[in-house]
């Protein structure tokens, strides 16, 4: 999502958090209310369609990148003892299918990897017996199997990314085009009937309506989650944006990423077992800008 759409949809969300803030008023006009409430489930539709589409943009995320690291070291340990055994029977055929060092195997495209280290899993498994002399067994060929199926579900194949970016953008037009249609055909042509009664409602809604000039960068709310005592990453910590329910996890860096995300003043709550809770109130959250927000954790005595 462009930060013109980001921007778009930053005003839908301020629009309907007024509604929301004033359903007394709302549901004096049942036929605003009914337009507001297929408005508010395309709302939602889009949030869940631009963190989708978020996730697939980023490619190999920092959780998929270790889990690369994981299956490349992994792959390497087993292939070296494998190209010992087939140096000493003279095996050249055995040597060029397992002849991939840590740095090989890491560099290798997405797809490539796990299909090397299937090579060199199906190596093991051939010679298992021969291998033994060479600390090769089958807990670890097991391993190696399971670590190889874990990063090909972690690692969709481009044709399959580039497939899904497409159909992503392609929901995303149609819920934009349709919300639009809600607010402008629906809502906006309703309001008249809030005016001799609530003149105010329909003035703030028309600010509300407005959207802002988005700027050059994408909003979002990042930052890394510590331990207050040695300033180590916290993996697996919860952040919570109590003002709407959004939610994410660290990463075994201890980093975070929200977006998107409007701009507004939220409080922040993050959460890990082993430790106390931290709540964050006040966070100003500024369009178009990369809001940094750090936190430590104080671990449970």
């Amino acid at each position: 999502m462009n930060a013109k759409l980001e921007s778009k949809l930053d005003m839908y969300r301020a629009t309907q958090t007024y509604c929301d803030n004033n359903m007394p008023i709302v549901s004096t006009v049942p036929a605003f209310a009914t337009a507001f409430t297929a408005f508010k489930a395309n709302v939602t539709a889009l949030i869940a369609n631009a963190q989708q589409e978020d996730q697939v943009t980023k490619g190999i995320t920092t959780d998929k990148k270790v889990s690369k690291k994981t299956l490349a070291q992994l792959g390497a340990d087993v292939a070296a003892p494998i190209f010992a055994y087939a140096s000493s029977i003279n095996d050249n055929t055995l040597k060029a299918q397992v002849n991939f060092s840590f740095s090989d195997l890491f560099k290798a495209k997405d797809e490539l990897l796990p299909v090397r280290c299937q090579n060199i899993h199906d190596a093991g498994t051939a010679h298992l017996l021969a291998l033994a002399d060479f600390g090769i067994t089958a807990p670890l060929l097991a391993s190696l199997q399971t670590t190889i199926i874990a990063y090909k579900l972690k690692v969709p194949t481009p044709r399959n990314a580039a497939a899904d970016k497409i159909t992503i953008r392609l929901n995303q037009k149609n819920l934009f085009t349709a919300t639009d249609l809600i607010l402008k055909e629906q809502m906006d042509k309703t309001l008249a009937g809030f005016k001799a009664a609530n003149p105010d409602f329909v003035n703030t809604y028309k600010a509300n309506r407005v959207i802002i000039d988005p700027g050059k960068v994408t909003t979002e709310l990042t930052g890394t989650v510590t331990n207050s005592v040695d300033s180590s990453p916290i993996k697996g910590a919860s952040i919570l944006i109590e003002e709407t329910g959004v939610t994410t996890t660290t990463t075994p860096q201890g980093k975070y990423q929200i977006k998107p995300i409007s701009h507004g003043t939220y409080t922040i709550k993050v959460t890990r077992t082993g430790y106390q809770d931290n709540i964050q109130s006040k966070i100003n959250v500024k369009l178009g800008q990369v809001n940094k927000l750090d936190i430590a954790l104080i671990p449970v005595v």
